[in-house]
Parts: structure tokens; C-alpha cells; sequence
């Protein structure tokens, strides 16, 4: 596949035979047979209607290409730690950000997402039937979500449909939980270099086309708890941007983001142990997370790096995102006050219904404490322990 192709289309095939491989071959069971060849068929009907939606780019909107992405915003962090909270509150920033929604980073082609509008704008005007069906879809698709991670294919969301496509995603755990085989996705930074221009060519035309669709005018708003693994990537596409690096204690939130992502494994492996080595694995990857910002962070330029501890953000969140906008000499307008003002009074008594155990996915805290020393002494976790 040239580079020529990489912006329009890129699959990493190499991941995408494994999984056929492992869930229907050397780890095989009819459940996991059957949820592959769901994700084949959905992968394939999404790759033809993307590629020529992304092909008609080409031709009815090429000008997308000069497409000028200034000083995006990227919220990173490692899983489970305030990302949402954080984007949703800095989303309330109309006049200045565009930020993508569930379908936006699925179907990131500048005709599909202005057919979607023209839909929508028939919607409105014969009573929301399209509306009401896709919430539906939400209830039934995302339900096993709502109280970890509420979401929804019209709801501001991460941006890791454009890496979940060409297969560059650890997200893939979601339908095969078997991470252990591909430790290489954890850190897209030291991934071959051929793969790594692809996917820099395929993510910056992606945020090219999604800008250019939604708001040619506006800074990009991304939140992304998988791209640590890319920071480096990232920043090597678009060097001036601004990274909130949300940072929460490994105790609470690793477990936290396994419970999460090991939510479909219930249908398709229920055999599979909560202390055994595929949640291990799992879990491993959020420790990796936390180690590898640890070793780079550093090299980042300080200016365009803000660090926030969970427990300040949850604490005081108007404060926090004064703290974000004077930190890159952003304007802070009253407008925004009122409308973070009017958000934080309604989630000020919102309470978690879950708690999570490092011991039940085979972690102890002494071991997670021993891998992740530098991070803990560095933000005085261990003060808190």
C-alpha cells in the first residue's frame, strides 16, 4: 500500500489476521466465532462506506487538504482518570473548539459527515424518527456502559475511531481479549517506521477532513485515553500542539480501566478467569501507559504541557480549567464561566456505583506500587496510599 494511498485508506493487516486467528483458530470457541464474524461484516460494511466516502473527499471537497489545524488540544491520560469529565466541561467552549462525536471518528469523511447533517436537518422537521432510532441503538449497544462510561454515537467522544480502523488501537481487547499477543499496539511510537508514517498520513488527513466538515475556524478539542502510546506521533504531526496530561492514582485506575474494557468479554469469553493472564494483560497495558509518559515526559515542551492530578479536577472544576487556560494563555470568557458554572452544579453530587479491585485481576498493590515507583513518587501517590 504507497503513502499516496495511506491518507485515504490504511489497515494494519497484520493485526487484523491475527485476531481471525486467535479467536477462531488457536483460542477457538463458538462465541468468540460468532462476534468475529459480526465484527467482520461491520468492519466491512464501515470500510466500504468510508473509503467512498473518503474517495468522494477527493473530488467534492479536495480543498479539505489546505485545511490549517493551529494549537489543537489533545486531553491524554491514562485510562480512567478524568478524561471525559474534563472534555465535556472544555466542550461547553463552544465559540473556540470543534470536537468530535462518536460518529465523527467512525466515519471521518468531510461528504459523510455533511450527508449526516442534511439528514438531520430533515430529522428535526418530521419529528426526530432517525433521532429516536439511533438512541435507541445507544441504549442497546452502549448499555453495558452507562455507569463506567456513558456514551453514544451523537455524544462528544474520544477520537479513537481513526486509530481503530487501520487497526492501530489497543481498543481491539474489546473483541479479542487475548493483549498478550499484541504487546506492540500498547506504544504506537515504537512501532516500525513504515507504519508509523502511514498512520500519520491517515490520522492527519482524518483530522484534516473532520475540521474541515465541522469548523474550519476552530482549535480541535481531542480527548484520548489510548494515545499516550502516540503522544510522540502526535506531536511529530502537529508540534504545536497542547497536551492536558490528567494523571490519577494507578491503584484506583487500573482496575478501573480493565472493569471497563473487559465489559464485552462477558458475551464472547466468559470462561476466560478475572485473575487470569488475559485480564493480567489488560491490565498491563494501563501500567505501561503511566510508565511510558513517565520516560518521555521530559522530552515534551513544557509550555505546551499542563499536568493535573483527578482528585484537583473532581475537587474544583472551574478552578482546574482556569488553571488549563492560563497555562496556555488562553482567553477565558464569561460566557464559558456560566456555562461551567451551570454543568459542575449538576454533576457536584454525582457519586461513582463502582469500586474495583486490583486482586481480582491477579494484580496486588504491592506489585503494581513496585512496577510504577518513579510515577508514584513523582505525584506523591504513595502519601495518599
Amino acid at each position: 500500500m504507497g503513502l499516496i494511498h495511506a491518507s485515504i485508506f490504511f489497515i494494519h493487516l497484520k493485526t487484523f489476521f491475527k485476531i481471525i486467528y486467535l479467536n477462531c483458530i488457536k483460542r477457538f470457541s463458538v462465541r468468540r466465532l460468532i462476534f468475529t464474524f459480526i465484527f467482520l461484516l461491520l468492519y466491512t460494511l464501515v470500510f466500504i462506506i468510508l473509503l467512498s466516502g473518503r474517495i468522494l473527499d477527493e473530488i467534492l471537497f479536495f480543498r479539505y487538504r489546505f485545511q490549517k489545524v493551529e494549537n489543537p488540544v489533545f486531553i491524554i491520560s491514562n485510562p480512567r482518570s478524568g478524561t471525559t469529565y474534563l472534555h465535556r466541561l472544555l466542550c461547553l467552549d463552544t465559540n473556540r473548539y470543534t470536537y468530535t462525536l462518536l460518529y465523527h471518528s467512525i466515519f471521518t469523511s468531510v461528504t459523510i459527515i455533511k450527508l449526516i447533517d442534511v439528514i438531520g436537518w430533515v430529522d428535526r422537521r418530521i419529528g426526530r424518527p432517525f433521532r429516536k432510532l439511533f438512541d435507541w441503538i445507544d441504549s442497546k449497544v452502549f448499555d453495558g456502559w452507562k455507569d463506567i462510561h456513558p456514551t453514544g454515537l451523537n455524544q462528544s467522544e474520544e477520537d479513537e475511531g481513526m486509530y481503530v480502523f487501520p487497526l492501530i488501537s489497543t481498543a481491539i481487547c474489546l473483541i479479542c481479549p487475548f493483549m498478550q499477543e499484541f504487546k506492540y499496539l500498547t506504544i504506537p511510537d515504537e512501532m516500525p517506521e513504515w507504519v508509523r508514517k502511514r498512520l500519520k498520513l491517515y490520522f492527519k488527513s482524518s483530522i484534516k477532513r473532520f475540521v474541515y466538515a465541522t469548523g474550519k475556524d476552530k482549535t480541535v478539542l481531542s480527548k484520548n485515553v489510548i494515545s499516550i502510546g502516540r503522544i510522540k506521533t502526535i506531536l511529530e504531526i502537529f508540534p504545536n500542539a497542547k497536551i492536558v496530561y490528567l494523571i490519577r492514582d494507578p491503584r484506583k485506575a487500573v482496575p478501573s480501566f480493565i472493569s471497563m474494557f473487559c465489559a464485552p468479554w462477558k458475551l464472547h469469553s466468559p470462561e476466560l478467569p478475572k485473575n487470569g493472564p488475559e485480564y493480567r494483560a489488560l491490565g498491563q497495558i494501563a501500567i505501561d501507559y503511566y510508565s511510558y509518559f513517565q520516560e518521555i515526559k521530559d522530552e515534551l515542551k513544557q509550555k505546551n504541557l499542563f499536568q493535573l492530578e483527578y482528585t484537583d479536577l473532581v475537587a474544583k472544576p472551574v478552578e482546574s480549567v482556569r488553571r488549563i487556560y492560563k497555562n496556555f494563555d488562553l482567553p477565558f470568557t464569561e460566557e464559558f464561566l456560566a456555562n461551567l458554572e451551570k454543568e459542575t452544579q449538576k454533576t457536584r453530587k454525582y457519586r461513582s456505583k463502582h469500586s474495583y479491585s486490583l486482586e481480582a485481576y491477579g494484580f496486588s498493590e504491592k506489585e503494581l506500587v513496585k512496577q510504577l515507583a518513579p510515577v508514584m513518587e513523582s505525584y506523591g501517590f504513595l502519601k495518599e496510599g
